[in-house]
This record gives C-alpha cells, structure tokens and sequence, in this order.
C-alpha cells in the first residue's frame, strides 16, 4: 500500500493535512486528517510525522475503523 499526505488551504482559514492511500480516489475515509493547523509549515511537520508512524505498520486503520472500536 502506497500512503500519501494531502495538504491544502481549510475554507475555515487555516490548513487541511490528510493521509490517504495512493489509490483511494475518494477521499471520504483517510488513515489521519486534522484541519486546523495555523500554518502550512505545522501542517506539513505533523503530516510528515504521522505519515512515517503509520509507515511503520504493516495494515494501519482508516477513521472509520477508529471511530467504530471507540
């Protein structure tokens, strides 16, 4: 599985950063997403950083899958 980290300005104002598979084209159900980063520089550090700690497992979960075991 390919991941990748999707960063882009929030309507709210701020920064959008989501991490989806390289395949998905829909991207209703990333692995990660927080839109309220002041900066664009936050967003890309943070992104980066969860991008490698979900690198790091073999079948990481989607939202979704979180949101339900909750």
């Amino acid at each position: 599985m390919k991941l990748r980290l999707h960063v882009h300005h929030a309507f709210t104002g701020g920064w959008c950063a989501d991490i989806d598979d390289d395949l998905d084209r829909q991207p209703d159900d990333p692995f990660w997403c927080v839109d309220q980063w002041p900066t664009l520089q936050e967003a890309l550090a943070a992104g980066c950083a969860r991008l490698a700690e979900l690198a790091a497992h073999p079948n990481p979960s989607r939202l979704s899958a979180l949101t339900l075991a909750a």
